[in-house]
């Protein structure tokens, strides 16, 4: 099938941290537990691979071999990956080891928000590359738009990135898709994750293009 008139190429690249179409969640219902500091939310099978070092619940998505993992859904993440990719500072196009080449710095790529990178600052995105950050930048919509680079010393683990769940009915908070939440925080206990939040350290800002030329 040819895309509509108009419509964008589709990507040449399938970035490592996209989930296909046969990769879906496969989390059970979630049920009232009690330890990690409280009651909060989990599975009635749950097994230690469902929590994260912190205590947190992350959703279960299926974990199919690359032949077989259908056609590519751009639009979504795949929320193991992405937390690989962002525990082992893998690319998250190509799915390697990003190798600092700027005094032990990785390379971050944020949206432009017309300000630069401030210290501390969060994302769900993991590290590129060079060469794949080029191609980020020509085929990701948001960072065509705009974007800015940042050589980062140092990402450990902020948090979490899920859905919130009512404490008293565990029912999905509604108008709160993905959101952020600490490690530390007692909201913890009643999000079901789906990204890993880094924050961003030693922030030194870089010229992509240069990087690119070099």
């Amino acid at each position: 099938m040819r895309p509509p008139t108009g419509a964008p190429p589709a990507p040449s690249v399938v970035p490592y941290i996209t989930a296909h179409q046969r990769e879906p969640h496969v989390s059970p219902p979630v049920v009232r537990r009690y330890g990690w500091g409280g009651q909060g939310l989990g599975y009635r099978n749950e097994t230690p691979y469902d929590r994260d070092a912190d205590g947190a619940l992350w959703v279960r998505q299926a974990i199919v071999p690359r032949d077989r993992r259908g056609e590519p859904q751009f639009e979504t993440v795949h929320a193991l990956r992405q937390r690989r990719a962002m525990l082992d500072l893998l690319c998250q196009v190509c799915g390697k080891h990003t190798i600092p080449e700027d005094e032990g710095r990785h390379l971050f790529l944020l949206r432009d928000v017309g300000r630069p990178v401030a210290e501390g600052e969060r994302t769900t995105a993991p590290p590129l590359c060079v060469p794949c950050a080029g191609t980020a930048v020509e085929e990701c919509p948001p960072l065509r738009r705009g974007h800015v680079a940042v050589r980062v010393q140092h990402a450990p683990a902020w948090g979490v990135a899920g859905v919130l769940h009512d404490p008293e009915t565990l029912e999905r908070i509604p108008g709160r898709e993905l959101e952020e939440v600490s490690y530390g925080s007692p909201l913890l206990r009643w999000v079901l994750a789906a990204r890993m939040v880094v924050s961003l350290h030693g922030c030194v800002p870089v010229d992509l293009d240069a990087e690119l030329a070099g």
